[in-house]
């Protein structure tokens, strides 16, 4: 987009590049202050013009009380008019409940971690998590007792158990309908909303991105009150729809889209992954579209991967080379540059296991087992890295020196539970952010292949750098351990749905 939109221009990095594999660029936030929107994260969205739409996800932070409470579900439907791209600040926000959508099972529009793209004027939801009714009296349980208890509770009525639900659907709405009834206060219904269903498409947690017109649903699982059943795949389909009726080609699995373990509640097998980060990447081999899936968790069932799966339309293979930084879900920058026949992609925040034992940095640094160590519990981090991968199609990580800044107005942080109390955290305190956050897309067309962002197209028009993105929300916590996993409930800290909007800058370092 055009640089006028952002009144602060980024700061230049001066230091020379090491090498020719270190990033030319680094990643700068500018922060907007803009208190009517929302606080969520983990939510779907979609950019139709000059409007952002934002549906579900959760309005609290990790694991206040019962994970998939019903409680902290978003149930409504926002529309933010940028005005055009205007000044953040300005940006107006509008709300409509969910159950505005009608003719349709509209349990999707309030659940949290579905997968979701865009085609032209319609946004596609795939899967996602229903949240679970808990009755009040089972509320001082958690984790496997809860749901085992959940599992026998009938509801009032007797009809059926409260527990968490994974869709089995796949959704198409108009965004040009939907951005009018959420401004207009009106109803979305049949054609312009439409549905599917596939056992396959029972996902929550995973990564969904598209290649040509095939549609890759990458890891995650299918959780209910039978408990955690991986997927262990990457299911492709193709879909028509022809603005009335929306339907599903097979869903495939590779032969190497699958790691062999037959039973989904196995922690067995290398592609037991879910809330991992994914981008559209570039082959820097041949310059053919890819998808690069970054980390995940949970290894083992406990702990979290370091490897890269590098995906291709009729094949994926998982990497050799170890990752460090941001092993969890935040959001990603691909970029590609031919001149240097080298892909990159730089993961903003999130979480990490390993920390950065060397001195502090002015420019890209190159990540290793010796200079980094391993932190307990994977921490929320507020560092950038880059992932880098030059011809030869190995991967390197390098720590930016840039991250995210300290908040500029006080946040307000509830109690959680009877062990933590409320506070408010002064302006200038640094934040941990990025974790299950969401990226609104503004970088002109023409400066992307395939989603990816053109380097040497973006800088010859753009000689200083310039904003590709919004990023929005997320969770924020005043500490990197937000959880203390021998406790019930897990609570340590606080965290919150975050509200904060950056521009999302690219510097060239000159």
């Amino acid at each position: 987009m055009a640089w006028g939109s952002c009144t602060e221009a980024p700061k230049p990095i001066t230091t020379a590049v090491v090498d020719s594999t270190t990033p030319p660029y680094t990643i700068q936030l500018q922060e907007f202050v803009n208190p009517n929107l929302p606080g969520l994260h983990s939510y779907i969205h979609a950019v139709w013009k000059d409007k952002i739409i934002m549906i579900g996800g959760r309005i609290n932070g990790m694991h206040p009380d019962y994970n998939f409470d019903q409680t902290y579900a978003n149930t409504n439907i926002y529309v933010i008019d940028t005005k055009n791209w205007s000044d953040p600040a300005t940006w107006a926000t509008f709300s409509m409940p969910h159950k505005n959508i009608l003719g349709v099972n509209r349990t999707q529009f309030r659940s949290n971690n579905a997968q979701y793209f865009q085609n032209g004027n319609t946004l596609y939801i795939v899967g996602g998590l229903e949240y679970a009714n808990v009755p009040t009296q089972l509320k001082s349980h958690t984790g496997p007792v809860l749901l085992e208890l959940m599992s026998t509770k009938k509801t009032q009525d007797g009809a059926a158990p409260h527990g968490p639900i994974t869709q089995p659907l796949m959704t198409a709405i108009n965004m040009d309908v939907l951005i009018d009834a959420v401004m207009n206060n009106k109803t979305v219904s049949p054609p312009n909303v439409r549905q599917a269903q596939d056992s396959m498409l029972a996902i929550t947690g995973g990564e969904l991105e598209t290649i040509g017109n095939t549609v890759y649903l990458v890891f995650g699982w299918n959780f209910s009150l039978a408990g955690d059943a991986y997927s262990h795949q990457i299911r492709s389909f193709n879909y028509t729809d022809d603005g009335t009726t929306l339907s599903l080609g097979p869903i495939t699995v590779c032969p190497t889209c699958f790691d062999g373990v037959t039973d989904p509640k196995s922690n067995a097998g290398n592609f037991r992954r879910r809330d991992g980060s994914m981008s559209v990447f570039t082959d820097p081999t041949d310059g053919s579209p890819a998808l690069m899936y970054y980390s995940g968790v949970f290894k083992n069932g406990n702990t979290n991967f370091n490897t890269g799966v590098f995906i291709h339309p009729d094949r994926a293979a998982e990497l050799p080379d170890s990752l460090y930084w941001n092993v969890y879900t935040c959001q990603v920058v691909p970029v590609h540059s031919a001149s240097r026949k080298t892909s990159y992609a730089s993961l903003l925040g999130g979480m990490t296991f390993k920390g950065f034992t060397g001195a502090p940095i002015t420019q890209p640094t190159l990540l290793t087992a010796a200079n980094t160590k391993t932190i307990p519990s994977i921490p929320i981090t507020n560092r950038f890295t880059t992932v880098v991968m030059p011809a030869n199609g190995r991967l390197l990580q390098y720590l930016l020196p840039d991250s995210f800044p300290s908040i500029k107005t006080p946040l307000i942080l509830p109690a959680v539970g009877d062990s933590i109390p409320a506070a408010t955290l002064p302006v200038g305190s640094v934040t941990f952010n990025g974790a299950e956050s969401e990226m609104h897309w503004t970088i002109a067309d023409n400066l992307t292949q395939n989603g990816v962002i053109n380097y040497d197209a973006f800088i010859a028009a753009n000689p200083n750098g310039g904003t590709v993105a919004y990023l929005h929300g997320g969770i924020e916590a005043d500490q990197p351990n937000v959880l203390n996993f021998e406790s019930p409930g897990f609570p340590l800290h606080h965290s919150v749905a975050s509200k904060r909007l950056f521009a999302v800058k690219i510097v060239p370092i000159k």
